[in-house]
């Protein structure tokens, strides 16, 4: 009985889900935050990148420590902006799943230790 039960599941079709389905769905959806993720760490590079290439600016007199604090910033600001999108996206699948588990209260915080 084993085996066969082994076999059956062996035997399923294991590609991707059929479109329109709630699993094709979530793996779409799963897809986006990996993809926006992925923006987000490239902006960190950058950023890394645009510390060390500041300093060297500065130290040699091509740029001010002011105009390279605000390319810094409005490169931290298009983190923050696509970091509060994935958040987002994250918490519309967490309600999703809820929701379709009749679930409808979100987790209860865990309690903050003193």
């Amino acid at each position: 009985m084993w085996i066969a039960l082994l076999l059956s599941c062996a035997l399923d079709g294991s590609g991707p889900a059929p479109a329109g389905t709630p699993a094709a769905d979530g793996a779409a959806k799963a897809g986006e935050i990996a993809t926006m993720a992925a923006e987000v760490d490239a902006l960190a590079h950058e950023l890394t990148s645009l510390v060390d290439e500041s300093r060297r600016q500065v130290a040699d007199g091509r740029s001010t420590r002011e105009a390279e604090i605000a390319k810094m910033r409005a490169l931290m600001a298009q983190i923050d902006e696509k970091n509060a999108a994935i958040q987002q996206a994250v918490a519309d699948i967490q309600a999703e799943a809820r929701a379709a588990a009749g679930d409808p209260a979100p987790p209860a915080e865990p309690p903050k230790r003193r």
